[in-house]
Order: C-alpha cells, then structure tokens, then sequence
C-alpha cells in the first residue's frame, strides 16, 4: 500500500469524525411514521423545534418527481430551527413509500395525508405553510382548491393545470438554469397573479405574492441555496405575524439559537461524505491485494478514439429508435428507470457486437478478482447509502428497490463491459486524461440519445433530462473508482462488475417505482 492511500485514508477517517460530530450537535427532535388512509401509506418524518421552544406553526414539505423527503431534510430543520414544526412526506414510489407512482396518485395522497393531519389537531390550516420543489410544489399549489393553507412556498415548480383559486400567500422561487417549461410556469403564476404583492396588508389579506430568480442555481441545487432558505423562512414568519415589521422579523431569524448550527449541517454532511470517499483507494488497494498480484488482461486490438465515439453514438440512437417500439425491461416498474436500463443494455450489446475481438480480450473470469470487485463495490455502495441515509432520513432502499437492484445487476454489467472494452488499458499521463474524456464523452452521447428520443419521439422521458447533473456528478465518481480498481487489478471483468454494483444501485435508489 503507498504512502498516500494511507495519507488519505487517515484525512477521510478524520473527516468522517468531523462530519458525524457536527451532525449531532446540530441534531433536532425528531419522529418517524406511516401516515396510513385512504389507501395510501406515506412515509412522515417530523422535525420538532430544539427543545423549550413552543411552535408558532407547522411547515409540510412536498418532494420531486425522483427524490424523496431526505432531500429536503435541510429546508425543514431549517424552519424546524426557527421554530416550525416540519412534516417531511415520501410521496408514492419515491423513497422508503413502495406505493405505486403515477402523478395523480402523488397528488391524491398528499391531499389525504394533510387533511389527515388537520382533522387530527395535528396542525391548523391558520398557520401551515405547505412548501414543494419541482412535482411537489405543483401538488402544494393545486391544493389551494382543497385544502387552502396560510401560505405556500413553491419552488422550481413543475408545469401544472392552474387551480382554480390562487394560494394565500404565495412565493415562487425560479431558478436561473432551470429548464425552459418550468421557467415558464413560474411567470405565468406571477402572471396570473398579477404581480408582486408584498406589503404587510398584502400578507394580512392572504393575498400576497412574489416571483423570485435565483442567480446561479440549477432545478436541483436551488433547494440547497441558504439565501432560498432564509427568503423561505422570512416568507413564512411575515404569513404568521403580517404586522412585525419585516426588519424586526428578519432579525430575530438571524438570533434564533438553532440558526448557526443548522447552517453548518450541510458542510458537515458534505465534509463526511468526501472523508468516505478518500478512504476508497486505500480500501481498493486492500480489496486488489487480497485477490492477488496484478496480472495485464488487456491483450486484443481496440478501435481508434474516434472510432469508439462513432460507435457509440450509432449505438446510443440504434437503442432509442428501437425503444420507440418496444421497452424490454419495462417489467422493472422504474419510472424512467426501465428506458434508461433497457438503452443501457442495448447500447452495450450492439457495442460488444461491434467490438467483439476486443470485448474477448477484456474477459477474464479470474474468481479471486471477481470476489475482490463485488466485496468492493457492495461496500461502496453500504458505506456512501448508510451515510446519506443517516444525513438525509428517509433514503435507504426499502426490500423492493433491493428486487430490482438484483434485475439491474446484469443489465448494467452488460454496459459496463462494454465501455471497459471500448475504452482499453488504462494508461497514464495525457493519454489517461484522453480517456477519461472519451468515458464522459460516450456517457454523454447516451444522455443526449434521451434527449432526442424525448423532443423527436416522444418517448416521453423528461425525467432523465432533468437529472442530467445527478447522472453527469456519478459518472465521473463512478469512472474514478472503476480506474482506482482497474490499475490494482488489471481486470476489465472485474472492474465492470465492480462498475455494474454502482450503476444498479444509483438506478435502484433514483428512479420512482410505479
């Protein structure tokens, strides 16, 4: 093992110390449930206000289509720590709630479980907030027809049929990278609002109204934007108190005792999750060591860079015209998962096919560096999910996501072979740069092969577009591992079924079950 693998195992040991303290001082009260009527079984975390602090209202907050309630866990402890009791629900499909996901069932059950909540005494429509992202804030803006709250707050808001009756107090966040539709659907809320409205007779009347931009921020990451929060925060407190001036509110938001070390918790998350990914290459050594000495697999003649680009992008639209037809893995039951796996496997088969000389020379059945790759990428994929589980509540993988991780093993192993063929032995200096960049360059032509299947045939697979920075962010990790593997082992083989772990798991966890 070298000296630096152990250098940045002792940093990411540190790091995750670090992180895991930070997160438990800033812990709050909390409680999980199963909000079970109506037919509908919905997943709750409560997030109460620190301790001794009596709650001036209650904040329900609505996920996207793809996410789940951990990924607003910052938002509610948020407004949890200004004094807000805060509901976090896992709509159907989404997270731990196996229910099965259509649009107008996510809708449904929101509807039931707040109506739930009120007819309980467990909150009072006088000062409730609901607060959605993208899907979520279009279920909290249509709720307005049929349970009217004191207020919403929707953000990046998915295109919607406009209720009848305006919000009371609505704030709409729009974020400036966001996608041309959802841009448009925040103007034409403002529009038929008639514009901002934020005087405190405007809050007093449930009348106000306010369209917000946010600088810099793509559909996904404006949810962690502290400036979004505050706005949020402030949006709410003027609701309940319309006749506090807003500097005199604005300052007390900022004394809140919680405020500061909430507002660390994301760094804290963050900081922990990069200390467990430094610890990977000293774990990929300890894995390649144990299945032995090094041994060269690479043996065949692999096509040019060019050629590789030209094959996979004829690969790439190949698959997305036959999935116009038919969807071979529709069975999986993932909302847009099952297109994007069945492209993967298609993809990789005609890849293979065109490749087939060097596809043989990259086999290497080696049982020792096969056990090696599978006890590695299962433990990649323990450790990184147990972190963001125990961060974001409410992310594990619930029996049926694990079903369909087994069905994606071999779906993604096909692909990921098929890139490890494809891309050849792993070199060092520019020419490891190169191919690094041919790796991005074939997953990209992949992602845009949705695209134009989405605008040209309507396949209807807008999701994917939408999480094009979560899947670009994992597949850069995603090849840093796979290399960090294959220059200790030398296994193509290995090194995709290692590969195949990741890439079933990210479709397993993302992906809605329908």
């Amino acid at each position: 093992m070298k000296r630096w693998e152990v250098f940045l195992g002792i940093i990411g040991a540190v790091l995750v110390l670090v992180g895991a303290s930070a997160t438990r001082r800033a812990a709050l009260p909390k409680q999980t449930a199963i909000l079970g009527e109506g037919g509908c079984h919905t997943p709750v975390t409560v997030l109460e206000p620190p301790p001794g602090v009596n709650p001036l209202g209650t904040v329900i907050l609505f996920h996207g289509l793809s996410a789940n309630r951990g990924w607003l866990t910052y938002l509610g402890a948020d407004f949890a720590g200004h004094g807000f009791r805060s509901y976090l629900l896992d709509l159907p499909g989404h997270g731990e709630n196996t229910d099965p996901f259509t649009f107008a069932r996510a809708e449904r059950c929101a509807g039931i479980a707040v109506g739930y909540l009120v007819r309980s005494g467990k909150i009072s429509p006088k000062t409730t907030i609901l607060l959605g992202h993208s899907m979520g804030a279009a279920i909290a803006i249509r709720m307005a027809d049929s349970a009217p709250m004191a207020a919403t707050i929707a953000i990046s808001p998915a295109p919607m049929i406009t209720p009848h009756r305006m919000p009371s107090n609505l704030l709409v966040f729009s974020a400036q990278y966001d996608l041309g539709a959802l841009k448009r659907q925040a103007e034409s809320l403002a529009e038929a609002a008639g514009g901002d409205r934020i005087e405190p007779d405007d809050f007093a009347e449930q009348r106000a109204f306010e369209l917000q931009k946010v600088r810099f921020a793509t559909h996904t990451s404006v949810i962690l934007n502290r400036r979004l929060a505050r706005q949020s925060e402030q949006w709410a407190m003027q609701t309940l108190f319309p006749k506090i001036a807003p500097d005199t509110l604005t300052r007390n938001l900022g004394l809140a005792a919680y405020a500061t070390r909430n507002g660390g918790r994301l760094a804290a998350a963050t900081t922990g999750l990069i200390g467990v990914l430094l610890l990977f290459p000293m774990c990929a050594t300890v894995a390649a060591e144990c299945s032995g000495p090094v041994r060269e697999s690479f043996l065949g003649t692999y096509p040019t860079r060019a050629l590789a680009l030209a094959e996979g992008a004829v690969s790439a639209l190949a698959a997305a015209l036959i999935l116009a037809f038919v969807v071979p893995l529709k069975f999986l039951h993932l909302y847009a998962g099952d297109y994007l796996a069945s492209l993967m496997l298609l993809a990789g088969m005609l890849l293979i096919a065109l490749n087939w000389k060097a596809a043989k020379a990259c086999l290497s059945l080696d049982v020792p560096r096969l056990i090696a790759a599978v006890a590695l990428g299962l433990a990649t994929i323990l450790a990184v999910g147990g972190w963001l589980n125990w961060q974001l509540d409410g992310v594990r993988l619930p029996t049926p996501r694990w079903l369909r991780f087994a069905a994606l093993l071999p779906v993604a192993a096909v692909f990921c072979f098929a890139e490890e063929a494809i891309l050849g032995p792993l070199y060092e200096g520019r020419r490891r740069a190169v191919r690094y960049a041919m790796f991005l360059a074939l997953r990209l032509e992949l992602w845009l092969a949705c695209v134009l299947a989405y605008y040209k045939l309507a396949s209807g697979q807008l999701l994917i577009g939408l999480l094009v920075v979560g899947l670009a962010a994992f597949s850069m990790l995603q090849r840093l591992a796979a290399d960090a593997l294959l220059g200790r082992t030398g296994s193509a083989t290995a090194t995709a079924v290692f590969d195949a772990i990741l890439a079933a798991w990210f479709i397993a966890a993302i992906f809605p079950l329908t």
